[in-house]
């Protein structure tokens, strides 16, 4: 049998449920018609949810395929990152000295006047102007402390102001017990809530508690925006639901005027979870958990987490130093107790954990100082190479295989850089690449793009810009095969480039023209449209099959 709700208009039993979002029923297609301005606002195919052990989360009410938007999203509040140079207050723009254009109201600077009238603006305007004295920046392109404390400072304000925005942001995590008393805690309170009381003079409106506690919001529920240069902060009511996994099954992007879009990196069951990572995937299992303990007071435990190969991948797997031993040296688990290291590190365990390191194939253990203190050379090696230099890059994989597992995070991060170096050094591009070059180029996109398949299926920005660079480098292999093989053998490369290239573009097609990948996704339509025309070309070339 169907089942049964009350009509969200008129509230008699009803059938007929939003086909979007699976969560509203309708006794009648008037009714929904009637109700469709209000409830797009909030049709999506997911619902919250609430348990002991993750708190508030999404929950899938229906079927999503991969690539699909599952909500987009204007901003609670929005500021600039609490380290910043001077930037406009309207647009987050970086402030050139010279180039700006000052509120007459409190003097903080502003690219064009027509930002200065910003409403995003009043909140703090109206406490500049209540202490008696404007504002007067003059030093540009180096971080400005006064830029610390606007972003909470704007929460601060709906509380007189809008209570309903108030009352939604006062409803986000800001861990305040884990964060009291910690060295974040600490700056905090320094550059931030004692600026508010002090410089601004709002001792008698706000309590340091009120204060701390919209810090805490601001950095557990933030996203950084990379719309502009350098990227600004934004609070979001329902993304901050999101739960977290390193392997997560949704990716986030944004739109042109800043709104969050959350799109399925997977096809995604009804019924499921729906997460993101608040981390960076592409770092080592220690390094993201030790970034989410310190960051958002949380100790992971995820699936890719749990798994000490991270899904056999062996990213994190260091190479057994026992000669003609070709095994790989993990710890028995990654899953141990990091949060006293944030509230109470002990200074003489350096932050080393009770581990040992065992080899997967001939038992040798190593124990966790060794294998840091080689993670710590061989970073320092990472730092000191110079960028923008794919034969350094070459040497560096080299070296680092002989005590790294080929997919090590290390060896990764600069397989990635070389991959898409390759074909940019000079204006001719990939034609005046060697050979040997361009089928490392084909080599490390496609061992990538597998790669994070596995690991962060969900990444899609990163997953599409592998596989443009591997069109591209399939593309120019057939037009070199060509000059001695013949059209034929172009076709065939011509065809398989187009495949990867729609896989990109389709990868691609949320993000927005202000980030690079948004430009390669346009791009990629452009590829795409030149690449018919030449297959339809090719094929009319070769003679027809009997």
């Amino acid at each position: 049998m169907s089942e049964e709700g009350l009509c969200i208009v008129c509230a008699v039993k009803a059938k007929q449920k939003c086909a979007s979002c699976q969560t509203v029923y309708y006794c009648s297609r008037d009714h929904q018609k009637q109700h469709w301005k209000i409830h797009k606002h909030q049709c999506t195919p997911a619902r919250i949810r609430q348990d002991e052990k993750v708190g508030r989360y999404l929950e899938a009410t229906r079927d999503i395929k991969v690539g699909d938007v599952i909500l987009k999203e204007k901003a609670l509040i929005t500021g600039p990152a609490q380290v910043t140079p001077p930037v406009c207050l309207g647009c987050y723009r970086l402030l050139n000295e010279g180039q700006v254009f000052c509120c007459d109201k409190c003097g903080w600077p502003f690219c064009n006047e027509n930002c200065s009238t910003n409403d995003i603006h009043l909140p703090e305007c109206r406490y500049t102007q209540a202490r008696g004295e404007k504002v007067s920046i003059s030093t540009y392109g180096v971080p400005h402390p006064n830029y610390q404390c606007i972003t909470v400072l704007r929460c601060l304000y709906q509380r007189d102001n809008d209570p309903k925005l108030w009352e939604k942001l006062q409803s986000l995590e800001s861990h305040c017990k884990d964060r009291k008393g910690t060295d974040k805690w600490l700056s905090d309170k320094k550059m931030i809530s004692d600026i508010i009381m002090n410089f601004f003079k709002l001792s008698d409106k706000f309590t340091e508690e009120e204060i701390m506690k919209c810090c805490g919001i601001v950095q557990i529920n933030g996203h950084e925006v990379p719309l502009v240069e350098p990227e600004y902060v934004a609070v979001f009511e329902r993304v901050s639901m999101m739960e977290h996994s390193c392997k997560a099954n949704c990716n986030k992007s944004f739109t042109s005027n800043g709104e969050i879009l959350l799109c399925a990196g997977t096809s995604i069951p009804s019924g499921d979870h729906l997460s993101v990572c608040y981390t960076d995937p592409l770092w080592g299992t220690e390094g993201r958990r030790h970034h989410l303990a310190e960051s958002k007071f949380f100790e992971c435990s995820c699936s890719r987490c749990a798994d000490k190969t991270e899904f056999g991948t062996m990213y994190s797997a260091v190479k057994c130093r026992k000669k003609n031993c070709k095994g790989y040296l993990l710890p028995e688990t990654f899953l141990v107790p990091i949060l006293h290291k944030t509230k109470s590190p002990d200074p003489n365990k350096k932050n080393l954990d009770d581990k040992f390191w065992k080899c997967n194939a001939c038992d040798d253990s190593i124990s966790d100082a060794i294998i840091q203190q080689l993670l710590q050379d061989i970073g320092k090696e990472l730092s000191a190479m110079p960028k923008e230099d794919a034969d350094a890059c070459e040497r560096f994989i080299q070296h680092c295989c002989g005590y790294l597992h080929p997919s090590h995070y290390y060896i990764t991060d600069v397989a990635i850089a070389l991959s898409q170096m390759i074909g940019q050094e000079s204006e001719l591009g990939l034609t005046s690449v060697s050979d040997d070059r361009l089928a490392l180029k084909t080599q490390l996109c496609k061992k990538l793009a597998d790669l994070f398949e596995i690991l962060a299926p969900a990444e899609s920005r990163l997953r599409g810009s592998l596989l443009f660079e591997l069109h591209a480098a399939v593309a120019e292999t057939g037009r070199r095969k060509s000059l001695t093989d013949g059209p034929a053998v172009m076709l065939g490369y011509v065809t398989e480039s187009r495949g990867i290239l729609s896989q990109s573009a389709q990868l691609l097609r949320n993000e927005p023209p202000e980030l690079p990948e948004g430009r390669l996704a346009r791009q990629a339509a452009e590829n795409l449209r030149q690449m018919d025309k030449l297959i339809l070309t090719l094929s009319a070339t070769l003679p027809s099959p009997l």
